[in-house]
């Protein structure tokens, strides 16, 4: 096994989704910070953060369930980081 950083990982950091108005402004470069992730269902990692006041959902899909399950663990470590902050931790692939 070797480790890697969260950034490192191929699509990372997820884009942010959700509903917002004309004058919402989305979180870019990673500045929503995370405060709930959800189970991991297959290879998917979910999580939500806020961004001014703004909840925005990400969906990350790992190569495998089990890295799957090392991101979420991160992740769930880490609430109150933002996305930018969890592409710093590392997890073993």
């Amino acid at each position: 096994m070797k480790k890697v950083r969260l950034r490192d990982l191929p699509e990372w950091p997820p884009a942010p989704g959700g509903a917002y108005d004309s004058h919402t402004r989305f979180p870019i470069g990673g500045e929503a910070t995370v405060n709930e992730v959800f189970p991991v269902r297959d290879k998917a990692v979910t999580f939500r953060g806020t961004f001014e006041g703004n909840p925005s959902s990400y969906h990350y899909v790992a190569p495998n369930e089990q890295t799957a399950e090392r991101i979420h663990r991160a992740i769930a470590a880490n609430l109150g980081k933002t996305v930018s902050e969890l592409g710093d931790l590392e997890i073993e692939i």
